[in-house]
Formats: C-alpha cells, structure tokens, sequence
C-alpha cells in the first residue's frame, strides 16, 4: 500500500488526503500507512490546529479540510482528524438517505389509508 502513494521519490500529499476523504483509507490504513519513514519525511508539523466542533462538519468542509494537505499540514493529527470527519460526513449522507426513505414510506401508507377510506365512502 505505501508504494501507491509514493510516486518518483515524492509523497503523494493529496492522494492520500483524497483516498481516506473518499474513504478508501480508513483509521487502520493510515496508522500503517504512518509506520513507513517516507511518508513521515513528508509531514508538516506535527499537529492540525484548525479543527472545527463537530456541528460544522459537512460535505464542503470535508472538500477544504481535503485540499489542505497540499500546502497547510499533513501529519498524523490531519490524518486522522480528515478520517474523522469524512467518516461522519459519510455516516450523515447514509443518515439523511434513510430518513427520506422512511418518509417517503410513511406518504405512501398515509396516501393508501386516504384513498382506502375516500373509496369506501366515508368508512374505514
């Protein structure tokens, strides 16, 4: 795994941002990932002090959060802040999908018992 983010000599900042963002990394695959000397050549700094309280965590600020690996801070506090926070944002996506999905069900029934009861003419 670690070859895949090193590419002529050079660690691939932004890939391995964008691979846990998109959730192809997980907390376990970027304590290995961190084990490699290579890969801690390229840290910057050693904490993220950007954090931001969980209310605000949504889908663009996972977007900002990913792109600052790049220029701001990459090190093992980012690493494991951005897995964080993509995996809550993927958990509210999943969340939001199945409260629409439960409400969408519950018109159906409600649509069902309405027309029921307006065909048998009053009477349920």
């Amino acid at each position: 795994m670690n070859n895949d983010y090193i590419l002529n000599g050079e660690v691939a900042r932004n890939r391995i941002a964008l691979d846990i963002k998109y959730r192809k990394l997980n907390r376990s695959d970027i304590e290995q990932l961190i084990i490699n000397p290579q890969i801690t050549s390229a840290f910057i700094g050693s904490t993220f002090s950007k954090k931001k309280p969980m209310k605000d965590w949504n889908k663009s600020y996972l977007d900002e959060l990913s792109y600052v690996a790049v220029a701001e801070s990459f090190n093992r506090d980012y690493l494991l802040y951005l897995e964080e926070v993509a995996d809550f944002v993927a958990k509210a996506k999943i969340k939001k999908i199945i409260i629409g999905a439960v409400i969408v069900v519950l018109v159906i029934i409600t649509g069902f018992v309405v027309l029921t009861y307006v065909l048998n003419g009053g009477n349920i």
